[in-house]
């Protein structure tokens, strides 16, 4: 889950790793080995890469499984007492990710964000391959070749993919986030000279949800790290990068309102806020809304290259105190469709274990933490950088944890910026970076030392298609709907009705995909449209009349219909695609979304319905149009119905709400 394109090739990889089965391995027992001899591994093999000192080696964990790791030394001068970074790379990278021989790096995500940067403002910084994948090695040629761990259970070409226990865990909240706590401490032991009450981690996707899970943990306990024999930790600063927060959610969304609605644990679920859909409400465990939609392309290009470059736990019984975890066979699950429960709202034994697992074990929103923090008048300083143009983490993710926290305490320091950045179809326009990791900088330095701003704000950058935005194009608001003034409406006539293949041959489905797709303008993020005609079973499309005056959409938006489904159908599927309509046709994606009926307990069989959109900031120019696609099938992106599912949707009365920058409330058809 890293920044920038997962390939076609990486799919064609899945394929391959899908038709055989992955060995099984059983986890061992027994505790990791702390003290000064492993402390001693971390000050021993040492060397120099340009003006910077990194300090490499293997350690056991707190369960004995070999760490790759490197520690990068403050530069000289830089004072007494160090705080210290530690920066978490994405899935299927490794610790080189973060590190750079000087501060400029790749000049984007990476600029004046990677260990040179940090060592030189002083801090220690400490980098590791995460649990179950290898080392191969730089991949850019600013990076250090720092030599990986070769422990005699890993796999070539060495790191920390150790069978039995180094196996990939996705971040469950007992193991890799342990593994990050303990690692820290054990560089606090080898380098008296850090400062223990001035932590911080950061990092994006993979790294981006775990530095959430961080500052969950951090908020529930007094301590952030604290194992016998090793120095205790208090982490002041968490600031992730594209990260998820609810990755049942992420993964497979369902559309559904979510977030904080004043209901006590137990009591009925009433969420109704689209800059919080979820997959329940935080008390919740991630139980309450549906079942989602499997991002197809998405999640085979992950277990692609978790698969190329590590080993997944394929159900070990410990350290996870939630039980096994069997990621091929969940995925097979996931793959094989609906049926995903029956009558009564209850799961499919097996898409439960996903659900709850990849809630409340792997995501930052549910985790008790945050209550626990508030009542302790403890809570860690987060900064939340988020992708409008990211179809696998949009900024839901983000927005969901502000929503959440601020409802807890209006003043936690948690705040939230967005741009065109992150995975694809993001541009990840330097400028833009350079500028969202100046305003990083400066809110890790105003809170490492645990102060705190008065007050805290979400940020968000212009996407643009040609040119590029910078620092003076960024607007703020105090929260994710305050971003807007207004809204504009636009009223779309005629029926349609939508069989459960609708959708199915629309070209626009391959060529908008993140991973598969093609037709771009000036880069990923202006997916072009391949349809010239509405083909057969091509879905709803209609246009928008031309704009009088230009308007600004910024924020999340919905699509709203109402609706009538097949009598006595157990699901449907709504997808939504919106795209900007120059005046020569040309068509550009600008948002989509999607929602999953589910009939047994959660939707009726008639009524309204709300297709929450993964948002932007966008601007229509005058005479454009807006276009509005509907259907039950866009794949790759989401998979598609399978034969489980017979319910075709009459829709009506169909209306496009988008908040805008402008201040008044436009309807238009």
């Amino acid at each position: 889950m890293a920044s920038g394109r997962i390939t076609l090739a990486v799919s064609v990889v899945l394929l391959a790793v899908l038709s055989g089965a992955m060995p099984t391995t059983a986890l061992a027992s027994g505790a990791g080995l702390s003290g000064p001899t492993d402390a001693e591994e971390l000050r021993a093999n040492c060397a120099e890469y340009g003006d910077i000192t990194v300090c490499s080696a293997q350690v056991p964990s707190f369960d004995g499984s070999p760490l790759d790791v490197d520690v990068t030394r403050p530069m000289p001068g830089t004072g007494d007492r160090h705080p210290m970074i530690v920066l978490l790379h994405g899935f299927g990278n490794d610790k080189h990710e973060w590190e750079s021989t000087s501060d400029v790096a790749d000049g984007a995500d990476k600029y004046h964000w990677n260990n040179h940067w940090f060592a030189r403002h002083g801090y220690y910084v400490v980098t590791y391959t995460a649990r179950g994948f290898r080392d191969n090695g730089p991949r850019a040629s600013y990076q250090p070749a720092t030599p990986a761990g070769e422990a005699p259970t890993c796999l070539p070409p060495g790191g920390s993919a150790c069978p039995p226990t180094g196996t990939i865990r996705v971040k469950n909240k007992d193991v890799e986030i342990r593994d990050t706590q303990w690692l820290a401490s054990l560089a606090a032991l080898a380098y008296p000279d850090v400062n223990p009450d001035q932590v911080a981690v950061s990092g994006g996707s993979y790294g981006g949800g775990e530095s959430w899970l961080q500052a969950a943990a951090q908020a529930g306990s007094e301590y952030w790290s604290d194992f016998p024999g090793l120095p205790r930790l208090r982490l002041q600063v968490a600031v992730p990068k594209y990260p998820w927060t609810d990755l049942a959610y992420s993964l497979m969304p369902n559309g559904h309102p979510g977030g904080p609605s004043g209901a006590a644990p137990g009591e009925p679920y009433r969420g109704t806020d689209e800059y919080s859909s979820s997959q329940g409400e935080p008390d919740s465990l991630g139980v309450g809304n549906p079942i989602g939609v499997a991002k197809t392309s998405y999640i085979g290009g992950l277990y692609g290259l978790g698969t190329a470059n590590g080993v997944f736990d394929e159900g070990s019984l410990s350290p996870q105190s939630n039980g096994p975890e069997p990621f091929t066979a969940w995925l097979g699950r996931v793959n094989a469709g609906e049926p995903y429960g029956g009558p009564g709202r209850v799961d499919d034994p097996m898409m439960a274990q996903v659900r709850t697992a990849f809630s409340a074990w792997h995501s930052a929103y549910y985790q008790p933490g945050w209550r626990i923090g508030r009542n302790a008048g403890r809570e860690p300083a987060v900064l939340s950088i988020s992708g409008w143009t990211d179809d696998l983490f949009p900024p839901v993710e983000s927005f969901r944890m502000f929503t959440y926290l601020k409802s807890l305490d209006r003043d936690w320091p948690v705040a939230v910026m967005v741009g065109d950045v992150g995975h694809s179809r993001a541009q990840n326009p330097p400028t833009v970076w350079q500028a969202i990791n100046q305003g990083a900088w400066t809110f890790l330095q105003a809170n490492i030392a645990g102060g705190r701003p008065a007050r805290t704000a979400v940020s968000s950058y212009p996407t643009w298609c040609e040119g590029t935005a910078t620092a003076a194009d960024a607007i703020s608001a105090p929260s994710p709907a305050a971003l807007a003034n207004g809204r504009l409406i636009v009223e779309y006539k005629g029926e349609a009705l939508l069989p459960a293949t609708a959708g199915a041959s629309d070209p626009d489905g391959p060529a908008t995909d993140a991973v598969a797709g093609g037709n771009t303008a000036s880069g990923p993020a202006c997916r072009m449209s391949a349809r010239l005609a509405t083909p057969t079973g091509g879905g709803y499309t209609s246009l928008s009349r031309p704009l009088p005056a230009g308007q600004t959409f910024v924020g999340v938006g919905h699509v709203q219909a109402r609706y009538a489904a097949t009598p006595g159908a157990a699901g449907a599927v709504l997808i939504a695609r919106v795209w900007d309509v120059s005046p020569d046709g040309t068509a550009v994606l600008v948002t989509r979304g999607v929602y999953r009926f589910d009939f047994n307990g959660y939707d009726a069989h008639s009524g309204i319905v709300q297709v929450p959109l993964y948002g932007n900031h966008w601007t229509f120019a005058a005479g454009h149009r807006i276009r509005l696609d509907l259907a039950q099938v866009d794949h790759p992106t989401y998979r598609a119905p399978n034969a489980a599912v017979t319910a075709t949707l009459d829709l009506s009365a169909t209306r496009l709400v988008l908040p805008v920058r402008q201040d008044a409330e436009i309807t238009m058809q």
